[in-house]
């Protein structure tokens, strides 16, 4: 039994390092969330930026939010930009980009912030939903 118990617990411990592997990461997190789970926003949705995942697009990067802000100079209240989504520690896979990414956004729910929604301009390289 405790043999079993050992096994069971190294396929965990290597399933966990495995998906959480820079190089494999995103492919992981494709396969098991799909695009669209990782969306970004701003106060006023001015600023929307959905987490693509492919092979050549970077993850969101403070770089694009300073170059938003220069670029639009939104309000103090609308320079702030929350993830959309929640951290759920049973997802393993996502760990990586939890600690990464994740950890350096707030979170507000999409619900607080579409009533205060700009209205969406689809040409508009800032706001992708």
């Amino acid at each position: 039994m405790k043999r079993i118990l050992k096994w069971l617990l190294g396929i965990l411990v290597a399933m966990i390092i495995i998906t959480n592997l820079p190089i494999l990461n995103k492919n992981f997190m494709l396969t098991f969330d799909g695009k669209g789970h990782f969306k970004y926003s701003n106060s006023n949705a001015s600023f929307t930026y959905l987490e693509s995942l492919s092979f050549k697009n970077g993850f969101l990067t403070d770089w694009s939010i300073n170059r938003f802000i220069e670029e639009m100079q939104p309000s103090i209240e609308n320079q702030e930009v929350y993830r959309l989504y929640k951290i759920n520690p049973l997802c393993f896979w996502r760990w990586h980009y939890y600690i990464f990414i994740s950890r350096h956004y707030k979170y507000k729910s999409w619900e607080e912030i579409e009533p205060n929604r700009v209205p969406y301009d689809s040409v508009n390289m800032w706001q992708d939903f």
